[in-house]
């Protein structure tokens, strides 16, 4: 069920990663500018050798990013509750 709606919109998640990335990066420049232009450069050659595969490397990366913010805030909660 999810497989068609990535390879559909593929486009657009490929956007979405970029800005997950944009916006869960902000502590690090260079670290986000690499992994802005490796995420760019996955989803281009994706869309255009045709492997819609690389529809659900994209979305493993979006959970990826998510997770890691998700992390850091409950790590920064944890933290406020020992003290």
């Amino acid at each position: 069920m999810l497989y068609p709606i990535l390879v559909e919109y593929y486009v657009w998640f490929s956007l979405l990663l970029l800005g997950v990335t944009w916006f869960a990066r902000q502590a690090k420049s260079t670290t986000r500018t690499n992994l802005m232009y490796g995420y760019g450069m996955i989803a281009v050659l994706g869309f255009l050798l045709g492997l819609d595969w690389v529809a659900g490397i994209i979305f493993g990366l979006i959970v990826l990013e998510a997770g890691r913010v998700f992390k850091a805030w409950l790590d920064k909660k944890e933290s406020q509750l020992k003290k």
